[in-house]
C-alpha cells in the first residue's frame, strides 16, 4: 500500500510539472510572437503584426498586454468591433489598467461614441497611477469639443495643462476650440503659446501663418512659412510652406 502511495504521489507530481512546463513554454511563445508583432507595428505593417498577435493569444489568452495590442491593431485596420472586444477584455484581465481606458476611449472617438470617450478619458485621468494622465484629459476635452460644449472643453485643456505646463498639444488645441468660437484673439495666442513650448511644432506654426496672412499681416506669416522651409524643408509642411511663399 505504501508504495502504491508512493507511485501515485510520484506521477502527481510528474503531471504537475508538465502541466507547468507547458504553460511556461505557452508564455514563452506567446512573448515571442508578441515582440515580433510590436517590430511590426513599429514597422507600420499592421497585417502582419495581427498575424503574430493572433498566435500569441492562442498561446497565452490570458494576457491583457496582447489584447490590448490586438485591440490596437484592429483599430487601425478599422476593425472597431474587434477592437472594442479585445480593448475590454485587457480591462477586464488587467483590472481597468487605465492605459486601456486610454486605448478604449480613442477608439470611441474613431466611432464618433462621444459621451463613451469622456467616460473613459476621465476614468484615465483621475487614475493617480497613470503617467499619461494629461493625454487623457485632453482626450476628454477633445471629444467635449466635438460635442460643441465649448466651455467645458477649454476647462479640459487648462486641467491637462496643469498635469503638464508644457503639453503644446493641449495649446494647439485650445486654439480649434477658439476658432469655433470665432475668438481669433485668443486662438492665436493658443498657437503662439504652442510654437514657444515646441518651436519645430510644424503644422502649429503652419496654421499661424495662414491666420496672419488672412488678416493680411503678410510679413509676419512670411517669416513664420520661412522658419518651416528651414526647419524642415522637405516635409509635408515644408511643402506647403514653400508654396505659401511663392503667393507672397
Amino acid at each position: 500500500m505504501k508504495v502504491l502511495v508512493v507511485c501515485f504521489c510520484l506521477a502527481l507530481m510528474l503531471t504537475g510539472c508538465a502541466a507547468s512546463t507547458r504553460v511556461s513554454e505557452n508564455k514563452q511563445q506567446a512573448d515571442s510572437h508578441y515582440k515580433m508583432a510590436v517590430a511590426h507595428l513599429q514597422a507600420n505593417n499592421p497585417t502582419l503584426a495581427l498575424k503574430e498577435l493572433l498566435a500569441a493569444v492562442q498561446a497565452d489568452p490570458d494576457n491583457s498586454d496582447i489584447h490590448a495590442a490586438l485591440g490596437q491593431v484592429y483599430q487601425r485596420k478599422k476593425a472597431y468591433l474587434q477592437s472594442e472586444r479585445h480593448y475590454l477584455r485587457a480591462l477586464e484581465l488587467s483590472d481597468n489598467d487605465p492605459r486601456y481606458q486610454n486605448n478604449l476611449a480613442t477608439l470611441y472617438l474613431d466611432l464618433q461614441r462621444w459621451d463613451d470617450a469622456i467616460d473613459n478619458f476621465d476614468k484615465a485621468s483621475k487614475n493617480l497611477l497613470f503617467v499619461d494622465a494629461h493625454v487623457a484629459a485632453a482626450g476628454k476635452a477633445y471629444a467635449l469639443f466635438k460635442k460643441e460644449d465649448y466651455a467645458s472643453a477649454l476647462k479640459g485643456y487648462d486641467e491637462a495643462l496643469a498635469l503638464a505646463p508644457r503639453y503644446a498639444e493641449a495649446h494647439y488645441l485650445k486654439n480649434r476650440v477658439y476658432l469655433a468660437m470665432e475668438n481669433l484673439e485668443m486662438a492665436e495666442y493658443e498657437l503662439r503659446q504652442a510654437i514657444d513650448i515646441v518651436p519645430q511644432f510644424l503644422q502649429a506654426r503652419y496654421e499661424l501663418g495662414m491666420m496672419l496672412l488672412q488678416q493680411g499681416r503678410s510679413e509676419e506669416a512670411k517669416n513664420e512659412f520661412q522658419l518651416i522651409v528651414n526647419f524642415a524643408e522637405n516635409s509635408e509642411w515644408g511643402a506647403k510652406a514653400k508654396k505659401a511663399l511663392k503667393t507672397l
